[in-house]
């Protein structure tokens, strides 16, 4: 694979724009379109800072075979299908998978994910302490039961359904999307 298709192949693994990586590398947008194009090749300080924007050496950037972790991406999305045996699972089994891959180049990617799940934990939680809170202390206006178990359902769908999609992204080396998400991993 070229160089020049290992660093875009990187870009969207990680969910960054072009311009996302020309801010974090401290380049011009028009160089990493250069890079990407293949019109040119990074060398000597240009090299540097695309790879240190991965966490990666300019001698790794440039030998590594990214074919052999092509899946690890839409895997780690699947596991956070989990929640639907334990709400808390949508994050933790996420969790442990990243920290078992973490000096792979997949940080980006896969804080968004854990960031999406943290936030959806929150909301279901805030949710299930209003329906509580409303049966103990009998709120009348929180709205019925009907609502929260509605909203509750509706969180199981929304993170049902991005979960699918960023797969099919992640499969297709796209730029993830996962939102809302409360930023607590950058």
């Amino acid at each position: 694979m070229e160089l020049s298709q290992k660093i875009k192949e990187l870009r969207n693994v990680n969910g960054f724009s072009q311009e996302e990586l020309a801010r974090k590398a401290r380049l011009s947008l028009r160089t990493i379109q250069r890079i990407e194009l293949g019109e040119t090749e990074p060398r000597g300080d240009t090299l540097i800072r695309v790879a240190g924007v991965f966490n990666l050496k300019p001698e790794d950037l440039v030998s590594i075979p990214l074919s052999k972790d092509k899946y690890f991406l839409p895997v780690l999305n699947l596991s956070a299908l989990s929640y639907i045996f334990f709400p808390l699972l949508g994050f933790v089994v996420p969790l442990i998978l990243w920290v078992l891959k973490r000096d792979d180049s997949f940080d980006a990617a896969s804080k968004k994910l854990l960031n999406f799940q943290i936030t959806w934990c929150i909301a279901l939680v805030i949710i299930y302490a209003l329906l509580i809170s409303q049966k103990m202390f009998h709120f009348g206006r929180l709205g019925g039961p009907e609502s929260m178990i509605i909203s509750i359902l509706g969180l199981y769908a929304i993170n049902f359904l991005l979960i699918i999609i960023n797969t099919f992204l992640s499969v297709n080396n796209k730029k993830l999307f996962y939102q809302p998400a409360i930023p607590f991993l950058r």
